[in-house]
C-alpha cells in the first residue's frame, strides 16, 4: 500500500517549484477532509464528507486573500482522479487534503496579478483512532505558545501554521491536544481542533474573532444542536470558568467528536447528550 498519493495541477507527481509562493511565504490555503469508496451495482463512488462545505470555506479563503478560486468542476475532476488512483493503490478510505497556493512567482512579497495558482491534492490512508479516546475521554493542556492574532486572516486555513507547529512540541503522548488562550485569558481552540463545553444540556462555543478557525465539524454540530442540546451559546470562555461546566469535547473533520476527561487538573464527565453526539458521528 502506498503511503500517500499526490496530484499537482492534475499530474501525479511529488514536487513543486522552489519558487512557489506557498513554500516561500505560506501564500495559500488548505482544507482537510475524510473520504471513502462505496460500491453499488459494481459502480464505485468516491464520497468526501462535507465536500460542499469545504469548497465554500475554500472559496471564502480565496476571496479574503484575493487568490483566484479554481473552477468547481476542475476541483471535482481532480478529486475523483486522485481518489480513483488511491483506490487502485488499495486505499479505500482515508484523508484528502487540498492545498491552493498563489503559484510560482519571483522574489519579493508583491505578487504578479496573473499568476496561475498551484492546486495540490493529497490522499492519505486513514489512521486508526483508539476507541478508548471516545469511550473514556482524553487529557488536554493549555499551550504556553501564543496564537497569532490577525483579524484580516482570522478564520482562514492559511499555510502559516507556525504557532501550531511550535505549540505541538510542548507535550508528549500523555496528552491528546493543547489549547490556545488569547491575551485576555479566553480559551479559543486546540492546535488541530475546536472546543465545546456543555452545561445543563446547553452547548457553549468560544468566540473566534481576531484568531482561530471555525472547523467544518463545528459548523455541522451547531446545525444539529437541537438534536442533542437545549440550546447553543457563543461567548468568551475564560479558563477560570471551566469548573462551571459539566462536559467538554474536541472536534475536527478527521476525529469527529472526542470527549475531554481532563483539562489541566479540571475533570469533566461524559454526559448522556455527549455520549449520544459521539455515537451519532462514529
Amino acid at each position: 500500500m502506498n503511503d500517500f498519493f499526490s496530484l499537482i495541477n492534475g499530474i501525479f507527481k511529488k514536487n513543486i517549484s522552489v519558487l512557489d509562493r506557498g513554500l516561500a511565504y505560506g501564500d495559500g490555503i488548505f482544507e482537510t477532509m475524510r473520504w471513502r469508496v462505496s460500491k453499488s451495482n459494481k459502480l464505485q463512488t468516491y464520497s468526501v464528507e462535507y465536500w460542499e462545505r469545504h469548497l465554500e470555506r475554500l472559496k471564502m479563503g480565496c476571496d479574503k486573500i484575493k487568490l483566484p478560486m479554481p473552477p468547481k468542476d476542475l476541483l471535482n475532476s481532480y478529486k475523483n482522479k486522485i481518489l480513483k488512483k488511491s483506490f487502485e493503490g488499495e486505499i479505500n478510505h482515508g484523508v484528502l487534503k487540498i492545498i491552493l497556493t498563489r503559484g510560482t512567482g519571483g522574489r519579493g512579497y508583491k505578487y504578479e496579478p496573473n499568476l496561475k495558482p498551484t492546486i495540490i491534492f493529497l490522499s492519505f490512508p486513514a489512521k486508526t483512532i483508539d476507541q478508548k479516546y471516545y469511550n473514556n475521554g482524553v487529557k488536554v493542556k493549555l499551550c504556553k505558545t501564543d496564537i497569532l492574532e490577525n483579524r484580516k486572516i482570522s478564520g482562514l486555513k492559511h499555510l502559516n501554521r507556525l504557532d501550531s507547529v511550535i505549540a505541538r512540541s510542548e507535550w508528549d503522548d500523555n496528552y491528546f491536544e493543547g489549547l490556545f488562550v488569547d491575551k485576555s485569558g479566553n480559551l479559543l481552540e486546540g492546535t488541530m481542533t475546536n472546543i465545546f463545553f456543555i452545561k445543563n444540556k446547553v452547548l457553549y462555543f468560544p468566540k473566534l474573532e481576531s484568531c482561530g478557525i471555525e472547523g467544518i465539524m463545528s459548523q455541522v454540530i451547531k446545525d444539529k444542536t437541537n438534536l442533542f442540546f437545549k440550546g447553543f451559546k457563543e461567548y468568551n470562555l475564560k479558563f477560570s470558568e471551566i469548573n462551571n461546566f459539566d462536559a467538554m469535547f474536541l472536534t475536527n473533520s478527521i476525529i469527529k467528536v472526542v470527549p475531554v476527561k481532563y483539562l489541566e487538573n479540571v475533570s469533566f464527565t461524559i454526559t448522556e447528550e455527549l455520549r449520544n453526539l459521539v455515537e451519532y458521528f462514529s
